[in-house]
């Protein structure tokens, strides 16, 4: 009877852990709305989620720290992509490194030839979603859902591309 007793409880703890944990990280997220939110950027605008889903079809937010290689690998194939795409999709990369000044990252993006939109992650956006690796990055469409969620660094432009146009021929195209 112990036995028995001893399995259900550990049963119902690692059911406890997989339920609690399928809501801790980013991942999590896919289908769900995302919260609306503004960020102030290193060009000295403010960044709101609402406001750009209102002229594009999707919204790429990105966290990243500027000491981390796969993030700093990535951003030229983002950078390419989101010009490509500039009247569809828009970009955020939000930096989650507290040290991360303005000016440091002011100085990043212009020496990465970084032209989207960049600022600080100060709300804790990652953290809340219990996110702990990066680069991460989420797409919301214009309904506000979260449609992709991707922990690590994409290595082609391409591997943004294809995913641009797969989520947008599921948008239809606003005349």
């Amino acid at each position: 009877m112990k036995k028995l007793t001893t399995i259900a409880l550990i049963l119902v703890m690692v059911f406890t852990l997989a339920v609690s944990g399928a809501h801790a990280d980013p991942e999590a997220m896919y289908g769900l709305p995302f919260p609306d939110f503004s960020v102030k950027t290193i060009d000295g605008n403010t960044f709101t989620l609402s406001e750009s889903l209102k002229t594009h079809d999707l919204v790429v937010i990105n966290f990243w720290a500027t000491w981390c290689e796969p993030c700093c690998m990535e951003f030229p194939y983002l950078q390419e992509a989101w010009e490509k795409y500039a009247d569809r999709v828009d970009v955020i990369a939000m930096s989650i490194e507290r040290t991360d000044t303005e000016r440091y990252l002011q100085n990043f993006a212009k020496k990465n030839g970084l032209t989207f939109p960049i600022g600080r992650d100060e709300k804790k956006l990652l953290d809340k979603m219990h996110g702990d690796a990066i680069p991460t990055t989420l797409i919301v469409d214009r309904d506000g859902k979260v449609v992709s969620v991707d922990v690590g660094a994409k290595m082609s432009v391409e591997d943004f591309t294809d995913l641009f146009d797969s989520l947008l021929n599921e948008v239809p195209v606003e005349l």
